[in-house]
């Protein structure tokens, strides 16, 4: 009886010792799935930190970009405004010009003069 209860005991003890075994081994998976979770979260903090330079990156390029065009810009309204002023002094000039030149029928006006004087002069040869 005594190695019958023996037996009993020692099949717990196998039965309880496999258990363990078990266990251990679903620790080790568990384990292992951490160990894996924890590389893939490490590989995205690299991916998001490379994501993140990139993205700073670009944003300097484009900040860069902006700062040349607003350069750019002031240039280009500076020209436009010299320009203006030329332009304001062409129509300036354009309109002196046109209220001392001389009109078709001043024109008109002096050739009948002229034609008038040749004819007198030409009386006065003559006579």
């Amino acid at each position: 009886m005594m190695e019958k209860t023996l037996k009993l005991i020692l099949d717990k003890l196998d039965t309880l010792d496999q258990k363990v075994n078990t266990i251990d081994q679903r620790i080790t998976d568990i384990d292992q799935r951490i160990t894996g979770m924890d590389q893939k979260i490490t590989d995205m903090d690299q991916r998001l930190t490379t994501e993140q330079k990139r993205q700073g990156d670009l944003l300097h390029q484009l900040i860069n970009t902006v700062a040349a065009t607003n350069v750019m810009i002031s240039e280009t309204n500076e020209r436009i405004d010299a320009m203006e002023t030329k332009v304001d002094i062409v129509i300036d000039d354009v309109k002196e010009i046109k209220n001392s030149m001389a009109t078709k029928y001043d024109l008109e006006y002096y050739d009948r003069m002229i034609s008038e004087h040749s004819r007198e002069i030409h009386k006065l040869k003559n006579s």
